[in-house]
């Protein structure tokens, strides 16, 4: 007959064997991923925007195993489907796998299957096909979600952020899957978080000029050319572009080089006509000028020259007297910056013009077209 504590001893033997039977060792939990973030293209309330989710896995992507990215219930998913896989992108380590419809894996290279959408609980379910071997623990995974999908075909639909009553805490997005990984994050969604930022930009010209005294040498009869130029460095915002005009002063009646002292004589602008062009000769009186364009920074509008002044060798263009009757130069049609017109001066004297100094003054004026 066995004693009282041989019998207590097989009662709690007994207990112990039935625990061990009712609660089974528990399994391992799912390593968390790492380094688990969710971009959003915006975190105003209300707004349609993209996502980009990356993280680091802990445990390899097996062929047929899930990863699934559960949104809040409060954020509206409707639109998006596992029949379009366009509005969605997945890297593995900057690598793009090539997204398919649910049930489209084919046993290409770098398959994913958008294997689920359920715009009820917002979550959406991604699969790696099978025949494309495991995505290696370690990897970065990147799933782009919305308009910010762009390869094979660029996505069309965005997820819409709660409002502002639904934000009372923050929203988790929680990722799991068969693929033994997991992890949560939080979103913040606010009222606004767009910052206004203004500045007035200002109608502006400017004009620069260089060698503006100007001298021949010595006239003998042939046609000569002044050794300086005039150069006229000029830009604008006017949306319509700028002018340069010229006129000169001549004789006060008629444009050219003048001798004021006597005998009093003119050689006229463009030729002794004062015609708007003229051929210079040897022994012919005449007086010109000839411009020429160097265009301004990418993006300008082209420099132009008038065909007046449009010339070459010993062709020019002629000037007029007084503001009423300047005469373009050069002229762009749309806002540019260091634009430069390069005047250069010609003459030729008669065998009447008598010996003797002669002058004219040429102004120029830019005028932004606003």
């Amino acid at each position: 007959m066995p004693r009282p504590w041989q019998r207590r001893h097989k009662a709690l033997l007994f207990v112990l064997s039935l625990l061990i039977s009712v609660f089974p060792v528990a399994r391992t939990r799912a390593a968390l991923v790492t380094s688990f973030s969710d971009t959003l293209a915006t975190i105003k309330e209300s707004v349609p925007t993209n996502h980009t989710l990356r993280f680091t896995i802990n445990d390899s992507w097996d062929e047929n195993d899930t990863i699934t990215i559960d949104f809040p219930n409060t954020f509206n998913t409707s639109g998006f489907a596992d029949s379009e896989p366009e509005d969605y992108d997945v890297t593995d380590d900057g690598v793009d796998q090539n997204l398919v419809a649910t049930g489209g894996c084919t046993g290409a290279a770098n398959e994913v299957q958008i294997a689920a959408v359920n715009t009820t609980t917002d979550t959406f379910t991604f699969t790696r096909c099978a025949g494309d071997g495991a995505i290696a623990n370690g990897s970065i995974i990147t799933i782009e979600i919305g308009t910010n999908a762009t390869f094979g075909a660029a996505g069309n639909d965005q997820i819409t952020n709660q409002t502002a009553a639904e934000n009372d805490t923050d929203p988790t997005v929680t990722l799991g899957g068969t693929f033994g990984g997991s992890g949560t994050l939080a979103l913040e969604i606010v009222i606004d978080n767009d910052s206004l930022v203004s500045v007035t930009v200002l109608p502006r010209i400017s004009c620069v000029f260089g060698g503006m005294t100007v001298t021949f040498p010595d006239a003998t009869g042939t046609v000569i050319t002044a050794a300086t130029n005039t150069t006229i460095t000029a830009g604008t915002n006017a949306q319509n572009g700028f002018s340069v005009t010229v006129y000169d002063q001549g004789n006060g009646t008629n444009p050219g080089l003048y001798k004021g002292s006597a005998p009093t004589y003119l050689i006229g602008s463009a030729n002794s006509a004062f015609g708007d062009t003229a051929t210079l000769a040897t022994n012919v009186d005449g007086f010109g000028i000839q411009g020429t364009a160097t265009q301004g920074d990418i993006g300008s509008a082209t420099l132009t020259i008038a065909a007046r002044y449009n010339q070459a060798g010993n062709n020019v263009g002629g000037l007029e007297i007084n503001p009423a009757g300047a005469q373009t130069l050069a002229s762009t049609t749309g806002p540019a910056n260091n634009t430069i017109t390069t005047v250069t001066h010609k003459m030729a004297a008669s065998m009447l013009a008598p010996s003797g100094t002669y002058t004219d003054t040429l102004t120029y004026v830019c005028t932004g077209i606003f």
